[in-house]
């Protein structure tokens, strides 16, 4: 079995020396590597990494900022190894972990693991209040400090491992932050594959954050929750509701003293008393005793309010995870194809067994998914003739899809603008006597479309709108067939539509193109375009189906922060799609 550690870094070199440090003090004897991702840090880790180069076989790779899970995806999709394990910078490791680990799998294989952490004598009494706090029975059950209380174990990213068929079959981390570690398990149980918890291979983690950090931290673990929650419902259990508990009973209890009852109060006296109690006993200190108090009532508050606040927005106001907390989700980037897409710079260090990669990207990064192959050209035998390939382009409103097209228009190739070309479809003679004969002839004035009566009577009502789709969507297909035609002699079209997935169009297309762009910043134009409310853009984007699911099924991305930007995107991969 080959080892690749893979430690995602951001701003923190003096973590990755300590982490460094602790591996050259391992037991295993057997080769393993190291992968060092830079997430787009300002404070470089390289000059750092390179001091180990005689010492262990590491490489070193420094990629835009995209988040912790997408960068730990770049370095297993780098990694030579068969089976990964992660670390987050933050930790220092045991010399017996890996020959743990190895023994674990030796003794009963699994293809994704998880470890506990635990606190060293020279961790500050906070960080040591802070451990407590994540792995006390008294607080989590326990599950973070090795005692294993659920059946299916979900391991953590600070201290896990994952099989190279596991990673390649699930993807990896998704773009959820926190919340990628649970969602990750999930999908692999899903897959059929097996998660355990390794009791005795355990991490010190430094969690080098202050009070402040710390109740941020889990505020956003708790909102993360009832997303993952709606996303895998069958895996929701009633325990997760026990910080928003605690926090719903803290307020009544402070109620009750009005009706001159205490006791609710006393009790939550005498469990922190407990903390305390037990915290100070464990650590050999009673101000690590009274610090854990402080990081307990953190923990429990923090997470239970971001519970809360994240199942009112989600499970009852039915809004979009990426809409409701967009401060939850990362940019996801495809890195499998970076090297087919931009030059990689490669600065080799004068030792055997390091290889330090710069990968130099644009701030705005053209992305290819990995499981897409180049589109094959169809040829038949007699006629010689080639196939015209069907390029769909959408994206969500605002994204700058139609910007894109009209770029895409100036340099000689033809688009399908769905929209405009629907409105001409709805006016022909045919189509119109059947949505007359659908919806009554006041839609119509001097025999033309009154599109906003017509609006008025599809609008929020989702029968209407299918018996109206029922008519054009088949008419426009059939149109779009009859415009390729015309254009048979281009050996690419471009057919943009917004609703290209919702429709299923998407499905004759040889690729699809999405046009990905912050939802801030789509608020913020529309807003200005079409001199409308933020209620009623965020309304329509609600509606839509979001940026991740497009991404998953898109074998091309534009990111559109800029137009020069996009623009430099779109001809990367019009020169691919034109070549391939």
């Amino acid at each position: 079995m080959n080892f690749s550690i893979v430690i995602p870094v951001y701003n923190r070199p003096d973590e990755i020396k300590e982490l460094l440090d602790s591996l050259l003090t391992t037991t295993y004897t057997r080769p393993f590597e190291v992968v060092i991702v830079e997430d787009g840090s300002t404070l470089s880790s390289k000059e750092i990494v390179t001091q180990y180069s005689n010492k262990l076989d590491i490489s070193y790779y420094f990629k835009e900022n995209s988040g912790p899970g997408d960068s730990r995806n770049f370095g297993m999709i780098k990694a030579k190894g068969d089976y990964f394990i992660i670390f987050d910078s933050d930790c220092i490791i045991p010399n017996n972990y890996l020959s743990e680990v190895e023994r674990e799998l030796t003794a009963n294989y699994v293809d994704c693991f998880g470890g506990p952490d635990k606190a060293l004598p020279s961790f500050s009494n906070i960080q040591k209040a802070i451990n407590f706090a994540m792995t006390s029975f008294l607080t989590t059950g326990g599950i973070r400090g090795g005692s294993e209380k659920l059946t299916k174990f979900q391991p953590r990213s600070f201290n896990m491992g994952i099989s190279k068929a596991a990673f390649e079959q699930s993807n990896g981390f998704g773009n959820i932050h926190p919340g990628e570690d649970p969602d990750l398990s999930i999908r692999l149980w899903k897959l059929g594959f097996q998660t355990r918890l390794f009791s005795n291979a355990f991490v010190y983690h430094k969690r080098r954050i202050n009070w402040e950090k710390f109740s941020l931290q889990v505020n956003k673990f708790g909102k993360a929750r009832p997303i993952l929650n709606q996303w895998y419902p069958e895996y929701a259990k009633l325990t997760f509701w026990l910080p928003s508990l605690f926090v719903i009973g803290l307020f009544l209890s402070f109620l009750s003293l009005l009706l001159l009852f205490d006791w609710p109060l006393k009790i939550y006296f005498l469990y922190f008393i407990l903390i305390f109690v037990v915290s100070s006993v464990q650590n050999k200190n009673p101000l690590i005793g009274f610090y854990s108090m402080i990081a307990v009532w953190k923990q429990f508050t923090g997470y239970g309010m971001g519970f809360l606040e994240s199942f009112i927005k989600i499970k009852l106001l039915k809004n979009k995870p990426e809409v409701a907390f967009p401060e939850l989700f990362f940019t996801v980037s495809n890195v499998s194809a970076i090297n087919e897409l931009e030059s990689e710079v490669k600065s080799r260090v004068e030792a055997p067994k390091l290889t330090v990669q710069e990968v130099v990207k644009p701030k705005v990064e053209t992305i290819i998914k990995p499981d897409v192959q180049p589109i094959q050209t169809s040829t038949t035998i007699k006629e010689a003739v080639v196939k015209t390939k069907i390029i769909g382009l959408t994206g969500g409103i605002g994204s700058g899809k139609t910007t894109i097209a009209h770029y895409i228009q100036s340099k000689g190739i033809p688009v399908y603008i769905s929209d405009v070309e629907a409105k001409k479809v709805m006016e022909l003679p045919e189509i119109l006597t059947k949505i007359t004969t659908a919806f009554g002839e006041e839609i119509t004035s001097n025999q033309q479309l009154n599109r906003e009566k017509l609006a008025g009577i599809v609008f929020n009502n989702p029968e209407q709108l299918k018996k109206l789709n029922a008519i054009v969507h088949p008419a426009v297909k059939k149109h779009f067939e009859q415009w390729v035609k015309q254009h048979q002699n281009h050996s690419i079209v471009v057919k943009e539509a917004a609703i290209l997935f919702e429709s299923g169009s998407y499905k004759d297309c040889d690729a699809v193109i999405s046009v990905i762009t912050p939802i801030d910043l789509r608020i913020e134009r529309v807003v200005k375009r079409d001199n409308t409310t933020l209620e009623k853009v965020q309304q329509r984007i609600i509606n839509q189906i979001s940026d991740e699911e497009r991404i998953s099924k898109s074998d091309y991305i534009i990111r559109n922060l800029s137009l020069e930007e996009a623009k430099k995107q779109t001809d990367q991969i019009l020169n691919l799609l034109e070549n391939s």
